[in-house]
């Protein structure tokens, strides 16, 4: 089996996609607000989404996101629901999410979410681009956050992509932003990290891409000292591998590449 398969998120939102006919029953409630999507035309026609709030509805209009006018309507979890009421600001009020898929072999799940406002009584949207690692709601201390990967890791072409990890990235959404909050959990990042580690002494045949999400992990938590040290020591001993072939052939060019491609986007300063 495809190490992919294992180890992105992409794959769990992929097998759970809705059907035009799921899509069109799709539904939830929660308290004062409610959301739902409908389908014009049949199967084939355009996607709108309700919102209701206190019994009067609040937000109608064509799913759809910028560069993405057919992006289909995927589930996101917890649970085959491609619609979410809850309280994701944790301000009191409820908001609502949805789960959009653009297609593609490698893109890209977009999670929109709309929240009230009571200067314009109607719901203002707001959207991320989780690419191919997908977003799962889940909660960490009581609070809702946004589990997900960083797919810029898997996508940057040591191997191929099913061989690859995504380190980890947790998102929080408050008023109307997306914040990456992964920093504030070192115990998660840790966890993540060593499940890196654990598939790439499994894998060392094609441990490139898995190698790389270790690193990232590393360097969030500011050890990057260790990951240099390790990764040359891994050089080596010759186990970087990948039947792709490492940039120029190179395990010493790969370090080089994977550690400027980590500064470049932000692990490390």
């Amino acid at each position: 089996m495809k190490r992919g398969r294992l180890i992105t998120l992409a794959a769990v939102l992929s097998a759970l996609a809705l059907t035009g006919a799921a899509a069109h029953a799709a539904s939830t409630v929660s308290e004062s607000v409610s959301a739902s999507l409908s389908r014009s035309g049949g199967n084939s026609g355009a996607l709108t989404l309700k919102i209701t709030r206190n019994g009067r509805v609040a937000y109608r209009r064509r799913v759809g996101a910028p560069g993405c006018p057919r992006c289909s309507v995927v589930a996101v979890p917890p649970g085959k629901q491609s619609l979410h009421v809850l309280d994701l600001e944790s301000d009191g009020d409820l908001d609502v999410v949805l789960g959009l898929f653009s297609g593609g072999a490698n893109c890209c799940f977009i999670d929109q979410v709309f929240r009230y406002s009571p200067t314009t009584r109607t719901y203002i949207r707001s959207q991320h681009n989780f690419r191919n690692a997908g977003a799962a709601i889940s909660k960490i201390g009581g609070k809702p956050v946004l589990m997900s990967g960083d797919s810029r890791i898997t996508e940057a072409g040591f191997t191929d992509t099913a061989d690859s990890g995504t380190p980890i990235q947790i998102w929080r959404f408050a008023h109307g932003k997306f914040t990456d909050v992964t920093r504030s959990y070192p115990k998660l990042i840790r966890a993540d990290a060593a499940k890196w580690m654990r598939l790439f002494n499994h894998h060392l045949s094609n441990g490139v891409g898995l190698i790389a999400a270790w690193a990232a992990d590393e360097d969030l938590l500011g050890q990057s000292a260790l990951v240099d040290r390790t990764l040359r020591s891994l050089a080596a001993q010759d186990k970087l591998r990948t039947p792709l072939g490492l940039p120029h052939n190179s395990e010493t060019q790969f370090v080089t590449q994977l550690e400027k491609l980590l500064h470049r986007l932000g692990y490390t300063h």
